[in-house]
């Protein structure tokens, strides 16, 4: 076996996949689905689901280097990565501006407060804008590579 670049690209959404789902399983171990509310809990787990399509992608394409596999897990990990920026930004709204706590259930409101720090707001949302810029270059460059006649 020896590492290709497909091998070192697999990986690296693999990582990507990883890092997304543990911070999935974090936050439904603290509680998650209990403080949000129904329609961001499910955003959650679809999140959750995106993540575990993008990480089995990922190993397949690993394992077979084809280029039906890297479509499906680059669109698994693109759509897993807008959907992450999609809660941030829910995130982000629901503690500043006038929707302060709109996505957290009323009777956990009070106790939501102290679960989060202005730090891990700006780290998330700086990561999930960094992500989404990743998903538009990539997207960019796969495209020209088409355009081009470079791609399968």
């Amino acid at each position: 076996m020896r590492w290709s670049r497909s091998r070192l690209y697999s990986s690296l959404l693999a990582l990507g996949a990883c890092i997304l789902l543990a911070r999935t399983v974090v936050m439904l171990a603290q509680g998650a689905l209990m403080v949000l509310v129904p329609w961001v809990s499910s955003l959650l787990l679809a999140e959750s689901l995106l993540d575990v399509t993008t990480l089995l992608g990922s190993v397949r394409w690993w394992v077979r280097e084809e280029a039906t596999r890297e479509r499906f897990a680059l669109r698994a990990g693109a759509a897993a990565t807008l959907l992450h920026a999609v809660r941030v930004l829910i995130f982000v709204l629901g503690r500043t501006g006038p929707w302060v706590d709109f996505d957290v259930r009323p009777e956990q409101r009070a106790l939501h407060a102290g679960r989060w720090n202005w730090g891990q707001l700006y780290f998330a949302a700086v990561l999930s804008v960094l992500g989404v810029i990743g998903v538009v270059m990539i997207w960019r460059w796969r495209r020209r590579r088409k355009e081009l006649g470079r791609f399968g």
